[in-house]
């Protein structure tokens, strides 16, 4: 009888420490689902694509694009969340960047509508810029951002304000590489590596022909790396993106030679 005594408590025990284990796990579950209203993404990273979205429009008010040093500031306080190709473009044109452009309204932090996965690595997310003034909030603007996965780190690749309330529509983006960088937007990388021809005509010079600029170019997507030769114009087309080089400078000048580190490329990356 002892020993059916000490089997029982034991079972008891038993049941108690699992019924306990239980409530834990549904507590954290409904802790989750309480956090994440939107759903759960049918990829591994949303809570990750949350967390870099929120921390990045916490920065939003910090940035003054006014400023004379607008463009240092965009480098420093973005560079943690957003991709190079993207901070250069906005360091060049700080009025088109995200940030603080007047006193009051000012951005005060991204409220995320919904998560969704586009492709491997490769995350949409659709939100609203709170805008907040000394009395309390003061409108709100739709955003429309992706999310990357860039060499391992999830970065910011596309941000687009829509001040019309529609809905905004991410079609391509342009980046800019020196010789031998690398750029890239849309999970997609293009590297120049060789010009191996500049025939355009100097500004200064009348000619016949315009000429044009052909370059050998490295192109990475998520099928593989090519290497193939654009020229001005030019349009390369992968399974779900298209490249074109589409501007090349500095313009030629006959009296001043364009050394490789001058030259700067421009692609326009865009969905097919």
């Amino acid at each position: 009888m002892q020993i059916h005594k000490h089997a029982t408590q034991h079972h008891a025990f038993m049941y108690i420490w699992i019924l306990g284990a239980l409530l834990v796990l549904g507590a954290l579950a409904y802790s989750y689902i309480g956090t994440h209203p939107e759903g759960v993404l049918d990829g591994e990273h949303e809570g990750d694509v949350r967390a870099l979205v929120q921390s990045f429009s916490n920065q939003l008010d910090t940035v003054l694009l006014l400023e004379p040093d607008a463009a240092e500031t965009i480098k420093s306080v973005y560079a943690p969340y957003v991709a190079n190709a993207l901070i250069e473009a906005w360091a060049a044109d700080p009025l088109n960047a995200p940030g603080r452009l007047t006193s009051s309204p000012s951005p005060d932090y991204i409220h995320i509508v919904s998560v969704k996965k586009l492709d491997t690595g490769i995350y949409e997310v659709a939100g609203e810029v709170v805008m907040v003034t000394s009395t309390g909030e003061a409108g709100r603007i739709p955003v429309s951002i992706i999310v990357e996965t860039i060499e391992g780190r999830l970065l910011i690749t596309r941000y687009v304000e829509s001040e019309t309330g529609e809905v905004v529509e991410l079609e391509g983006v342009s980046v800019i590489a020196k010789l031998n960088e690398r750029v890239e937007a849309w999970s997609v990388s293009v590297t120049p590596t060789e010009i191996l021809e500049d025939s355009r005509c100097p500004t200064d010079v009348q000619c016949i022909q315009a000429g044009t600029v052909r370059v050998q170019t490295t192109v990475t997507d998520g099928l593989g790396t090519s290497t193939p030769e654009f020229t001005l114009g030019t349009t390369i087309t992968t399974e779900a993106f298209t490249v074109t080089l589409v501007d090349v400078a500095p313009a030629k000048v006959s009296t001043t030679p364009v050394t490789d580190a001058d030259y700067r490329f421009t692609f326009r990356i865009e969905h097919r």
